[in-house]
């Protein structure tokens, strides 16, 4: 037999529903934003009670105008056109009768039919709609309440009846009035005597009970449990506590004579015991040869063999922060430096946030108001402790290392100053007084100013030497760096030679004007091999370079391709600031004659920056121009444009010395000075301006990166290249300037200056301040591996080229040949014709042709 189709339940389902849907009624599905067009929203403006909706014809043909295929009464669309009426009526199918949450009358009887259905004489409604209401009811199965069962007691009730509580009196009722025009009104209270009015209280005597009065008090009966236990006794008692004193005895040593010590040397128990003992001794030693037994194997892991670092403590902290709100209040810091000796005093600078156009508008006003270097402790977070005055807006600055008290500035004007402030050196106190102790680790016990209680705010101390602005920069100083104290720049030759003295003098400076500069703060006369330096008092030891100092060195960078010099942003020379164990804020006032000595394997190459996002190798030995015969600046040896911003970090690794860090525009990359071809890393284009960076002075291969949002990413390269360990919010402002200085070996810290002139101090956690066992190496082995790929890459580089070249000169050897066969054929065609010619006039010279007549 043929097997026979069936329809599955739920397809039935719907075609019985479809069946049952009369021809003038149309389900729609309404959404939630249709509903709020039209004022229908369900169970607010339409409910189950109260279904109906009259919609103007209108209205639904602007909507579909407005929304076209996306009209919730598109499906009838055409039966809307050819409504006749005005106002069409959608009723809410609460229960989903039609399969929808509405549906639409396309009919004036529909409506009525809707709207007033006829009732018969049963009071039963007629219609189509209610022929399919008593279909489905047809079906609905009614519960049945079921008959009540007879009461069989489980001996439960009477527990529940003791358990039930009884009136034993009726209920008093009480019946409590007030005048109306009592209500809402205010209450008084005052003390009343009770010997006064006598309603207000009642005395309730207590009843006296007789002896003799036989009246019974029934008590309740109660189950109470008694158990008898022993009794419990609290003793103490005390031990007699010893005193712990020093005490020594000694005893006289026993003497013998050298006949008795040798009688025992040779007796029987002394030689066993050394034939017993003799073997152990040796195997022990022996022993203690292969393997030290007694090395505490912990001790030899080191700090991170077996230590995991906790991911969790990864963020950084805010230690603390810095503003005021007179001095440095909505005036962007420019730059960061930490004082080389005492810790936690850090020194920023400040500027007036004005364009070009507004400082030249407003420069009379400017030159009154105080341009100022803000010097902060950690101790006191609300006023600086000393301000350094500036005649304008100090851009960049630094601490002398050798000579802390020595403080050297640029300013946007293009002058550099030096501040003196050795004359408050004897204000810094070592730790800090009990009344200020905190518990912030080791940070808690810093240095801190002593102001003078007279003033309202910290002294301000006056440069005490400014340079010629003839002879300076022409634009504002951009970056500055103190001279290693280990080598100096000779004025004469400027080639690098050692500095016995180990004290840092000499300075170098770039600007966007194009030009390095090289300044030296001493009075200086050097002969033949030898420099006299003459050490005099502090507070006049740069008298004699007021309005006078001028640089010995400049260095210019002139483009080769373009016409115009590189404008420098930022200077990185190679030899750093060595670590010194001793040193002092003051200087001897004798006479000191040192010889000095050429030192053969420094360079005097170096690294700048460009406002274009240039980084520029050059060298600032002069060479000797040919034609003229002058002593000009050397073209630079190479440049690469890495970044599309101009550059505002180019700083040298703490670990590596020809490991470059550049910051620019939105990227920043990684270089190695021995290689000119590419950098060894480059960042991929971030989303948003970086704004600075700088390196951990712990980890070789941690460095942080600012931008212009707020945020401060750590990179770590031991982890990812790729993406940054850490990113951090840091202020709501853009970030202007990071440095990095380790406190102690237990804490290390960041401090980030913003737009708005706050300095923030961030700590950094134990996992980003704590080298591996062997991280040196692995980085090394990094910018190796690095190398050895731009190698590589410029190999096939090469390859490539030599190639294409080698392409190329097929193509056109082949072109040539073409060109040249091209050449020969129509060649050979004239001279043809020639011979004919030729052969034409001599059989006809000869009478064996006759000369042929042109028509």
């Amino acid at each position: 037999m043929p097997e026979s189709k069936q329809t599955p339940k739920g397809n039935e389902e719907q075609v019985a529903k479809e069946a049952s849907i009369p021809v003038d009624i149309k389900p729609l599905f309404v959404a939630t934003q249709g509903q709020q067009i039209f004022g229908c929203v369900a169970d607010e403006d339409v409910t189950s009670d109260n279904p109906y909706k009259l919609i103007l014809k209108e209205q639904i043909l602007q909507d579909f105008l407005n929304r076209a295929g996306v009209s919730d009464f598109k499906e009838a669309k055409a039966a809307i056109n050819s409504y006749p009426g005005e106002e069409l009526l959608l009723v809410y199918d609460y229960d989903f009768k039609y399969g929808q949450n509405f549906y639409l009358c396309l009919t004036e009887e529909a409506k009525e039919r809707i709207l007033h259905p006829a009732v018969d004489e049963d009071g039963e409604g007629e219609g189509e709609g209610e022929e399919g209401q008593k279909e489905d009811e047809e079906h609905v199965e009614i519960p049945v309440t079921p008959e009540p069962k007879e009461w069989i007691s489980q001996q439960s009730d009477v527990e529940i009846k003791e358990a039930m509580v009884e009136n034993s009196r009726p209920l008093l009722k009480f019946v409590v009035t007030r005048k109306r025009q009592l209500f809402g009104a205010a209450y008084e209270f005052s003390d009343c005597s009770a010997n006064s009015s006598k309603d207000m209280y009642i005395d309730i005597a207590s009843q006296d009970l007789n002896v003799d009065d036989e009246t019974d008090i029934q008590r309740m009966e109660m189950e109470v449990a008694v158990q008898a236990i022993p009794e419990l006794a609290d003793a103490c008692c005390q031990t007699e506590w010893k005193k712990p004193v020093n005490a020594a005895v000694q005893y006289e040593p026993q003497m013998m004579s050298e006949e008795e010590a040798a009688s025992i040397m040779k007796s029987d128990g002394v030689v066993d015991f050394f034939r017993s003992a003799c073997p152990r001794v040796e195997l022990s030693l022996q022993q203690n040869e292969i393997m030290d037994v007694f090395v505490d194997d912990y001790k030899v892991l080191s700090d991170t063999d077996g230590i995991v670092a906790d991911k969790s403590d990864s963020s950084l902290k805010e230690y603390q922060s810095f503003t005021d709100l007179k001095f440095s209040k909505d005036r962007p810091i420019t730059w960061i430096d930490w004082h080389p000796v005492q810790k936690g005093i850090v020194a920023v600078s400040c500027v007036h946030n004005y364009d070009c156009d507004e400082r030249i508008e407003l420069y009379s006003k400017l030159i009154l108001e105080h341009s100022l270097i803000l010097i902060w402790s950690f101790v006191d977070p609300i006023h600086p402790q000393l301000f350094l005055e500036a005649p304008d807006d100090v851009a960049c600055f630094r601490y002398n290392p050798t000579k802390p008290s020595i403080i050297a500035g640029g300013c946007m004007n293009g002058q550099i100053i030096i501040w003196d402030i050795s004359a408050y050196e004897e204000q810094f106190m070592s730790n800090r007084g009990p009344s200020l102790s905190d518990n912030k680790g080791p940070a808690a016990n810093l240095a801190v100013f002593e102001t003078d209680p007279k003033l309202d705010h910290a002294p301000i101390v006056r440069h005490t030497a400014i340079s010629s602005i003839e002879f300076g920069h022409k634009k504002s100083v951009s970056d500055m760096h103190w001279i290693p104290s280990h080598i100096e720049v000779c004025s004469k030759t400027f080639q690098i030679y050692s500095n016995p003295t180990h004290v840092c003098n000499q300075l170098i400076t770039c600007s966007i004007d194009g030009s390095v500069l090289i300044w030296d703060t001493r009075p200086m006369k050097p002969t033949a091999g030898v420099m006299v330096l003459q050490q005099i008092d502090p507070v006049t030891s740069f008298q004699h370079l007021d309005l006078t100092w001028k640089p010995f060195l400049k260095v210019s960078f002139p483009r080769s391709d373009n016409p115009g010099d590189f404008a420098a942003t930022r200077v990185s020379i190679q030899e750093s600031q060595p670590v010194l164990t001793n040193i002092t804020g003051s200087s001897d006032k004798t006479s000191v004659d040192t010889t000095r000595e050429l030192l053969e394997g420094k360079t005097t190459h170096f690294y700048i920056g460009t406002e274009d996002g240039e980084v520029v190798y050059c060298d600032w030995k002069p060479v000797k121009d040919h034609e003229s015969g002058k002593l000009t600046s050397p073209k630079p040896d190479h440049y690469l444009a890495v970044h599309s911003g101009a550059i505002s970090c180019l700083e040298r690794s703490p670990f590596f010395k020809d490991i470059v860090l550049s910051v620019g525009g939105w990227t920043f990359a990684i270089w190695k000075e021995a290689i000119k071809s590419d950098a060894l890393l480059k960042s991929a284009s971030s989303a948003v301006l970086l704004t600075g960076g700088t390196w951990s002075p712990t980890r070789p291969g941690v460095f942080f990166i600012i931008k212009a949002n707020g945020n401060l990413q750590v990179w770590d390269l031991m982890d990812r290249s790729h993406v940054p360990y850490l990113s951090q919010n840091v202020s709501p402002l853009s970030l202007t300037t990071i440095s990095a200085f380790p406190i102690s070996n237990k804490q290390l810290m960041l401090g980030v200056g913003d737009l708005g002139g706050t300095l923030h101090i961030l700590e950094v956690p134990w996992s980003l301040r704590h080298p591996s066992s062997h991280e040196v190496n692995v980085m090394e082995s990094l910018f190796e591996r690095e190398v050895k790929r731009l190698e590589y890459v410029g190999e096939r580089r090469q390859l490539r080229n030599k190639q294409k070249k080698e392409i190329d000169a097929a193509l056109d050897t082949k072109e040539q040949k073409v060109k040249e066969i091209d050449n020969w054929e129509s060649k050979a065609k004239v001279e043809y014709e020639d011979f004919l010619n030729l052969e034409n006039a001599l059989l006809i010279e000869l009478g064996l042709r006759e000369v042929q007549q042109e028509d």
